[in-house]
């Protein structure tokens, strides 16, 4: 009986946990480059993400940052897109590649650098190998926490 109330109790407790801990399949991938003078703003990507949850009523996307990746602050992120059915997706992908293109059209000729959206969904497996083999001495996978 003891035995069984212990089992029960574990499990309540753990339930919630292995819920919030649960991964994206797939994501999205944006890169910021660097000319000289540093990478542009992540600012309208994000204000985008935060309108999209508000508006779809989405649980907060799950995002991770690559840090490292270069002297001036080049860096990925990562948007996990398994909240979004099929046509969210497609829309929310082509609105991304919108904002970069805006971005990389106002940008400061020989200054700023680039906004790239990648054409294909990056898995999991594949951020699981970049936490586990950094592609720099100095690069680091973490989880962005964008609602700041």
């Amino acid at each position: 009986m003891k035995l069984s109330l212990k089992f029960i109790f574990l499990t309540i407790l753990f339930i919630p946990i292995l819920t919030l801990s649960q991964t994206n399949k797939n994501y999205i991938a944006i890169t910021y480059s660097s000319i000289c003078c540093g990478t542009p703003s992540e600012k309208p990507v994000m204000d985008f993400v935060k309108k999209v949850e508000k508006k779809l009523k989405l649980k907060p996307f799950e995002i991770f940052i690559e840090n490292g990746l270069g002297k001036e602050g080049e860096h990925s992120f990562y948007i996990g897109t398994d909240n979004l059915i099929n046509n969210q997706l497609k829309s929310f992908w082509n609105n991304l590649k919108h904002i970069a293109y805006n971005q990389n059209q106002s940008r400061s000729k020989n200054e700023n650098g680039f906004v790239n959206i990648e054409d294909k969904l990056i898995s999991n497996s594949t951020l699981e190998n970049i936490k586990a083999n950094p592609r720099t001495s100095i690069s680091s996978l973490e989880i962005y926490n964008y609602k700041e």
